[in-house]
């Protein structure tokens, strides 16, 4: 009895710690990765509004959209090869550009989350589309085809947007709040630059296996 009584408020003290170092885990974890799940989470509420709205949009306004979501299946199928390659590229290339362009600016920070919202916009209308439409088929078109490019490219622009959404901050901390920098200004746009490059290689990468996948599955579902 004497053990029991005198154990019981030693474990009671362990309590507080074990709480003090899981808080202090849940900070650290969203100082380091809030940001990404910030973005992770707008890309996803894209993901929701354009699954919606595929079942209420006309094939016309799909077809419109193609130039930046692959929204028109004729026209992507008849394509030649380097045409599947231009296109898919040309459409990343316009996300991380808008991105990078964001991020150099003083509220571009304030303005990020457009950017991947809208990209998982076309995720969900495209992945929609396939689906009211084609059914299982499209569903496994949707898989094998489509979703190894969509997801290199998806975080090649969710990295992206983290990287411009520090820079931009480091603007606004120069010119609205008058701090001083860690680093010189010119180091900080160099790496900028350089990671915002190797996003763009990894895009290109994504644009590459987009084309190798639609010439070898695309013509089994359709």
């Amino acid at each position: 009895m004497k053990g029991i009584v005198l154990n019981f408020p030693r474990r009671f003290r362990r309590m507080p710690k074990t709480e003090a170092r899981m808080n202090l885990d849940a900070k650290s974890f969203l100082r380091r990765y809030g940001v990404m799940c910030f973005y992770v989470i707008a890309f996803a509420f894209g993901v929701l509004l354009g699954s919606i709205f595929a079942s209420r949009c006309e094939k016309s306004t799909l077809e419109s959209l193609d130039f930046l979501f692959t929204t028109n299946l004729d026209a992507r199928l008849s394509q030649p090869m380097h045409m599947t390659f231009a296109s898919s590229f040309a459409s990343n290339f316009l996300f991380l550009l808008g991105t990078f362009l964001l991020g150099l600016t003083a509220w571009g920070a304030f303005c990020i989350f457009l950017v991947p919202m809208f990209k998982g916009f076309g995720t969900g209308l495209c992945a929609g589309y396939l689906i009211i439409n084609f059914g299982f088929r499209g569903v496994g078109f949707y898989l094998l085809v489509m979703l190894g490019g969509l997801f290199l490219m998806s975080f090649a622009l969710l990295v992206m947007c983290g990287e411009a959404h520090a820079f931009s901050l480091s603007f606004l901390k120069l010119f609205m709040l008058r701090k001083e920098l860690p680093l010189s200004m010119n180091g900080m746009l160099r790496t900028y630059c350089l990671r915002s490059l190797y996003m763009l290689m990894l895009s290109a990468g994504a644009s590459l296996l987009d084309m190798l996948l639609w010439t070898a599955f695309a013509k089994l579902f359709f």
